[in-house]
């Protein structure tokens, strides 16, 4: 399944993944309720969390890993 990447660096890219959260280069994002319409289906959006991305300082202090 793919899904789309909403805020933070990957913001727009549309990715393979599912589950609760997708982890996108050093960057986690989480999933939403929302779906959008992108290349003739509807995918899951999936939002940017900025205090699990490697430049925010990203650990296991805060469930990132």
């Amino acid at each position: 399944m793919d899904v789309l990447l909403r805020g933070g660096p990957g913001d727009g890219h549309i990715v393979p993944g599912g589950g609760e959260s997708v982890l996108w280069q050093a960057c986690l994002y989480e999933i939403t309720p929302a779906v959008e319409h992108r290349r003739g289906r509807d995918l899951r959006v999936y939002q940017h969390r900025p205090d699990c991305c490697e430049p925010y300082g990203r650990g296991s202090e805060d469930r990132c890993e």
